[in-house]
């Protein structure tokens, strides 16, 4: 099996992150309360491990002045989403962003869903782009 780039997460290093966005900061065991309130359930020792993979990649801090390590994200929600969706377009779509969309839009978007993404259209067309 080949490694997987640094950048990339596996599903349950992904759900760990989510747990931590959602809270900030949290020791092993508020992790584990959290994604087993989300219905996932993790031993502690499986969430240290992650937690420990997530850090040795450089994508968490761990606190360890107080007897519980507090670990942290070191990058927010949206910088995983944006490379998450890229290699999705990647892997299924020839690395076309703009393909994924399509396919989206005509097989899997309900029309209300469409009505908004119309508006979104429409209000990026008028306001500059940043």
């Amino acid at each position: 099996m080949k490694d997987r780039p640094k950048d990339t997460f596996g599903e349950r290093e992904l759900d760990v992150l989510q747990a931590l966005w959602r809270l900030g900061s949290a020791t092993v065991t508020e992790v584990q309360d959290d994604l087993q309130k989300k219905g996932h359930e993790l031993a502690y020792t499986t969430v240290q491990t992650i937690l420990n993979r997530l850090e040795g990649k450089g994508r968490v801090v761990r606190d360890s002045s107080d007897r519980a390590h507090r670990y942290q994200p070191l990058f927010q929600e949206p910088a995983a989403v944006t490379g998450a969706i890229q290699r999705l377009a990647d892997r299924f779509f020839r690395g076309s962003v703009e393909d994924l969309a399509t396919h989206l839009v005509e097989r899997h978007l309900t029309p209300k869903q469409l009505q908004r993404i119309r508006a979104m259209v429409e209000k990026n067309r008028k306001e500059p782009q940043k």
